[in-house]
C-alpha cells in the first residue's frame, strides 16, 4: 500500500494529539491506537455542517476514546476533558490548519481546551468564570456547558478562540 499525503496528515494528526494530552496520562502508542478505532479520519466525508452535527460526532469519537482508553487506563485518568482535547488536536492539524482555517466544518470544531487558553480567556473575559476549570477533569456535561459558554463569544470560526492560546501572557 502505497503511503499517501492523506496518511500523512494522519500519522501527524495523531503525533500532535497524543503530544498535547500524553503528560501525566498514556504513551503515544495507546493514544494513537485509540485514534485509531474512532471516526476521526471520516470526518471530512461526513458533511458536517453545524454546531449540533459536529457535536453529536464529538461525543461519539470521544466515547470511542474512552472506551478504548478503559481497557488499559484506570477509569478515574480517562476523562472526557483528555478525549476531548485528544479530538481537537487531532482535527486542528487533520482539518483546520490544513484548510487554512476555511470550511464550515472549520467554522464548528471545538478549539483545543487547556489552562492557557482558560486563563488568558478569563483576563479578557472574567463573566465567563472559566478560571476554576481543570480541563484534564472535565466529563461530557460540563464540557459542554463549557462549550456553550464559549459559543456566547460569537465568534465566526470557532478556532478563533485561540486567540487566547498564549503562552507569553
Amino acid at each position: 500500500m502505497a503511503y499517501t499525503f492523506t496518511k500523512h496528515i494522519h500519522n501527524y494528526a495523531c503525533w500532535t494529539a497524543a503530544r498535547a494530552v500524553q503528560r501525566n496520562f498514556t504513551n503515544t502508542q495507546n493514544i494513537v491506537k485509540a485514534i485509531e478505532v474512532t471516526e476521526l479520519r471520516r470526518i471530512e466525508d461526513l458533511n458536517i455542517l453545524s454546531e449540533n452535527e459536529f457535536d453529536s460526532f464529538h461525543k461519539k469519537c470521544c466515547k470511542q476514546l474512552i472506551d478504548n482508553f478503559n481497557i488499559t487506563i484506570p477509569k478515574q485518568e480517562v476523562t472526557y476533558g483528555r478525549a476531548a482535547k485528544i479530538v481537537a488536536i487531532y482535527l486542528k492539524t487533520s482539518v483546520i490548519i490544513r484548510n487554512s482555517g476555511d470550511g464550515k466544518l472549520a467554522s464548528v470544531i471545538h478549539p483545543p481546551i487547556d489552562r492557557i487558553l482558560l486563563t488568558n480567556l478569563h483576563k479578557k473575559q472574567p463573566t465567563l468564570g472559566v478560571n476554576k476549570i481543570n480541563w484534564t477533569e472535565l466529563e461530557e456535561e460540563p464540557y459542554f456547558e463549557l462549550i456553550e459558554k464559549l459559543r456566547t463569544l460569537k465568534l465566526d470560526k470557532f478556532w478563533k478562540l485561540e486567540e487566547f492560546w498564549n503562552v507569553k501572557d
